[in-house]
C-alpha cells in the first residue's frame, strides 16, 4: 500500500516525465511485438520458399531467370531496403536466378524493358508509376501482340492500387505479408490474365506539335483513368503530411470549397459497347500487329481468339455519343475486382453528378479512401471510349494509374487478357 502511494505521488509530482516514459514504453512494446510477428512471418515464408529451392533440376535445364525492375526511390527511398529484406531472400531460397536493374530517372523503366533480353519473367518492384512504365514499355515494344512473359508486382511504392487489390494490407505486419505473398506468387508461378487500357492522344487540326508527338506514343494502364474534383483532392494529400495517417482524409476537408479543383469536367464522349470477341475485333487486332521482338517467342496461339472469327456482332463497331458535364469521371478495368476475373472484359465508365455539395464531397472522399465507390449518376460499359474535353486549354489533369497526365483529347481502348501476372493460387484457379 505504501508503494502504491509513493508511486502515485511520484506520478503527480513528475507528470510530464511520467507521460513521456509511459509513451516510450508503449511504443517500445508495440515495436517489439511487431518485430517478433514479422520475424516469425518471414521464417515461415523462408521455409516455404526453401522447399522449391530443394527440388531437383534436370541437367539440361537452367534455373529460372527473373529480371527485377527496381525503383530505389519509391516510397521515400525505402523500396530498396524492403526488397532486400522481405523479397530477395525468398527468391534466392527458391533457387531463382535474379537480375536486378534499378531505375535512375522517370521513364527509365520503359527503356530498361525495351532493351531487355533473355528472361523468364519480369518482376516490378515499385509503385503504380513503375508498373505503368514497365507495362507501357513492354506493350510499345510488342504492339499489343504478346502476353507471354508473366509479370510479378511487388508493392514497394507509396501508391500500389493494383497490388493492394491482389494482396491487401492495412498494418505494417500485413504489408510484410503482402510483400512475401507477392514474392511467393512469382515463385509458385500462379498466373492469371490481365486486361490493359491503351490510352492514345487524339490529334486534330488544332493540335499542338507536342500533342502530335504524344499521339504516336500510347500510354498503358491496368487500373483506372480519373478526372475531376476527387482526383485533384487525392493528388494534394501529401500537402497535409502534418496530419500523419489522417492526411488522406484531411485533403477532402480542406479542398472541398476550393475553386481550383476540376468541378466542371465538360467533354464530348463517344464509346462502343463491350464485345466478347467477333470477326471485327480479330481483324482490327490483327491489322494493328507488327510482329516481333524478343518476347514474341513466348507467345502462344489463342484458340479462343480464332473461334471468334465466325462470330458476327454488328454492335461491335457502333459508336454512341454523349455530352458529359460532371465533377467526377472515371474509367476502370475489371482488374480491380478479382471476383470478376471470369466476366467478359469491359471498361466501366462512372459519371458522377454535375455538382457536389461540400458535405457530400467530404463524405464521398472518405468512402473512396475506404475502397468504396463515390456517388455516381450513370455507369456505362464500354470497349473503347473517346474523351474530347471542351475545356482542354485550362490547366487540368488526368490520373492514369495514380500518375499525372495533362488533360487532352484521348482514346481509351480495352485490350482484354493481353498480359499475364503472377497472383495468388486462388485467383489463378478462378481464371482457369
Amino acid at each position: 500500500m505504501v508503494f502504491i502511494k509513493k508511486a502515485a505521488k511520484t506520478v503527480r509530482n513528475h507528470w510530464k516525465k511520467s507521460i513521456f516514459f509511459s509513451s516510450v514504453a508503449v511504443y517500445g512494446t508495440i515495436y517489439l511485438r511487431n518485430y517478433m510477428e514479422t520475424q516469425e512471418l518471414m521464417r515461415s515464408y523462408c521455409e516455404k520458399a526453401a522447399k522449391y529451392g530443394k527440388k531437383p533440376l534436370p541437367i539440361h535445364l537452367k534455373p529460372r531467370h527473373v529480371t527485377v525492375i527496381l525503383n530505389p526511390n519509391a516510397n521515400k527511398r525505402k523500396a530498396n531496403k524492403e526488397f532486400d529484406k522481405y523479397c530477395a531472400p525468398l527468391l534466392h531460397l527458391a533457387g531463382i536466378s535474379v537480375e536486378i536493374r534499378k531505375t535512375e530517372s522517370e521513364g527509365h523503366a520503359k527503356t530498361l524493358v525495351e532493351e531487355l533480353t533473355g528472361t523468364d519473367a519480369l518482376v516490378i518492384a515499385g509503385g503504380d508509376g513503375t508498373l505503368s512504365e514497365v507495362i507501357t514499355g513492354l506493350m510499345r515494344r510488342n504492339d499489343d501482340r504478346d502476353n507471354g512473359v508473366p509479370i510479378g508486382v511487388l508493392p514497394l511504392g507509396r501508391t500500389n492500387s493494383f497490388a493492394k487489390i491482389q494482396f491487401p494490407w492495412r498494418k505494417k505486419t500485413e504489408k510484410v505479408k503482402a510483400l512475401a505473398e507477392s514474392t511467393m506468387a512469382v515463385i509458385e508461378e500462379s498466373i492469371r490474365p490481365l486486361d490493359v487500357m491503351k490510352i492514345e492522344v487524339i490529334s486534330s487540326e488544332n493540335s499542338t506539335e507536342e500533342d502530335s508527338k504524344e499521339a504516336g506514343k500510347p500510354v498503358y494502364a491496368v487500373s483506372s483513368l480519373k478526372w475531376g474534383a476527387y482526383r485533384d483532392a487525392e493528388a494534394k494529400k501529401d500537402n497535409y503530411w502534418v496530419f500523419g495517417p489522417f492526411r488522406n482524409y484531411a485533403t477532402y476537408v480542406f479542398n472541398g470549397l476550393k475553386s481550383k479543383l476540376s468541378w466542371n469536367c465538360e467533354a464530348q464522349i463517344s464509346y462502343s459497347p463491350p464485345c466478347d470477341g467477333c470477326s471485327n475485333c480479330f481483324k482490327r487486332t490483327d491489322s494493328s500487329s507488327n510482329g516481333g521482338g524478343f518476347f514474341s517467342k513466348f507467345a502462344k496461339p489463342d484458340p479462343l481468339q480464332f473461334s471468334k472469327l465466325s462470330v458476327n456482332n454488328p454492335e461491335c463497331s457502333v459508336s454512341r455519343e454523349k455530352t458529359v458535364r460532371t465533377a467526377d469521371l472515371s474509367l476502370t478495368t475489371l482488374n480491380s475486382a478479382p471476383e470478376t476475373a471470369t466476366s467478359p472484359a469491359k471498361l466501366l465508365m462512372r459519371i458522377g453528378p454535375d455538382s457536389v455539395a461540400y458535405l457530400d464531397f467530404v463524405r464521398n472522399g472518405f468512402r473512396l479512401e475506404k475502397g468504396e465507390n463515390s456517388d455516381v449518376t450513370e455507369v456505362i460499359e464500354a470497349k473503347t471510349v473517346d474523351i474530347r474535353p471542351e475545356n482542354a486549354k485550362q490547366s487540368a489533369w488526368f490520373s492514369i494509374d495514380s500518375e499525372d497526365f495533362e488533360v487532352r483529347p484521348v482514346k481509351v481502348t480495352l485490350l482484354p487478357r493481353i498480359i499475364r501476372v503472377f497472383c495468388k493460387k486462388e485467383s489463378a484457379s478462378a481464371c482457369a
